[in-house]
């Protein structure tokens, strides 16, 4: 028969489990809220350098931007 002080002591690991994957879950969330701030810092970096790009593109003559993409292709 189950005494009371195994059924508290079940008890007991059931709630360390229970708090521990609440802890995990915790830590994971974090790591995932980190990592996506450090994704969007990257996109809107990327976004920023992009804009600066076609800005400079915008800029330039049809000619310019023909020698440009002339030069882009590779040589045979």
């Amino acid at each position: 028969m189950i005494t009371w002080a195994e059924i508290v002591l079940l008890l007991l690991k059931m709630a360390n489990a229970i708090l521990g994957q609440l802890d995990r879950d915790k830590w994971m969330k974090a790591g995932r809220d980190e990592e996506t701030a450090l994704i969007a810092k990257d996109i809107m970096a990327k976004t920023a350098a992009g804009k600066a790009i076609l800005e400079k593109v915008n800029a330039m003559s049809d000619s310019e931007v023909d020698d440009a993409l002339r030069r882009l292709e590779p040589t045979k």
